[in-house]
Order: structure tokens, then sequence, then C-alpha cells
């Protein structure tokens, strides 16, 4: 498995970043769209909205930490990382990965930014599904979903006991 860690490393690298892509060409489908059709939407409005919604829960619970790790793992580079044994940091392809980790990030922390302010969680346990007030514990979590990676990639050679 570690000598595969590169390659692993570049497909969950490029996989986000492509996810990302297709998540932003989808919100840029879905407004020309409806700007144009002012009647009803379109077959391929209605799917790309439902990949939305998706892709709206999964960063919502648990997407958004292994996203953060792997774009925060490529902008952060050490010398002994097993993911880049072969490259140098920031040069040549340690550059490219470099780029794709700060385009990914920048493009991640906006949509999970309004993700988290315009999806609504529901409170399975209440008779009355949306009967709570704001609060800020939301927030909390989400600086704390982007700060765990961080750190995580800074101090590599942690010790949790």
């Amino acid at each position: 498995m570690r000598e595969q860690g590169e390659s692993f490393f570049y497909a969950f690298l490029y996989s986000g970043l492509g996810l990302q892509i297709l998540v932003l060409i989808s919100i840029i489908i879905i407004l020309a769209r409806l700007e144009q059709s002012k009647k009803r939407a379109s077959t391929l409005v209605f799917y790309l909205l439902q990949f939305l919604s998706f892709y709206a829960l999964l960063l919502k619970t648990m997407g958004t930490i292994p996203l953060f790790q792997i774009f925060f793992a490529a902008v952060i580079c050490h010398e002994n990382d097993i993911f880049t044994k072969t490259t140098n940091c920031y040069q040549g392809i340690g550059l490219v990965n470099a780029i794709a980790g700060i385009i990914g990030i920048a493009i991640l922390f906006c949509f999970t930014f309004f993700t988290h302010l315009l999806f609504i969680d529901p409170n399975p346990s209440s008779n009355i599904p949306f009967a709570a007030p704001l609060s800020n514990i939301d927030i909390y979590k989400l600086v704390l979903k982007i700060l765990v990676p961080l750190y995580v990639v800074i101090d590599q050679n942690v010790n949790l006991v």
C-alpha cells in the first residue's frame, strides 16, 4: 500500500479537483438553463439539481474532511512524505500539484461555506423537523472540519495516545 501511495494521492487529488470543477460547471449550466426557459426546468436541470443535492449532503456530512486533507497535502510539501517521494517540492509536477491543491481549496471552501449556510439539516428527533433556532454550532463544526485536516497534514509525525 505504501508503494502505491503516490498513485493513490494523484488519483484522489485530481478526482477531487475534477469533482469540484464538475460541480462548478453544473451550477453554471443550471443558472443558464433557468435563465433561458422561464416556464419550466428541463430534465437536465432536474438531474443536475439532484446531483448538487447529493453533493451538498456529502459536504454537509462527511466529504469535507477528506477533500480538504488531500488538497492541503498537495499544497503543503514535506521532503519525507510518502505520497510525493519521487517529486520535488514546488518544482515540476510538485508545482502542478500545489496549484491544483490551491484551486481545489478555493473552490471547496466556497462550496462548503455556502452549503453550510443554505443546506437545512433536518432534526430527525423532533416532531417538527425544522423547529430549531439558528445556532453557530454549524460554523464551529465547519471550522473544525477545516482545521483538523490542516493540522494532520502539517504535523505528520503526530503521536496520538
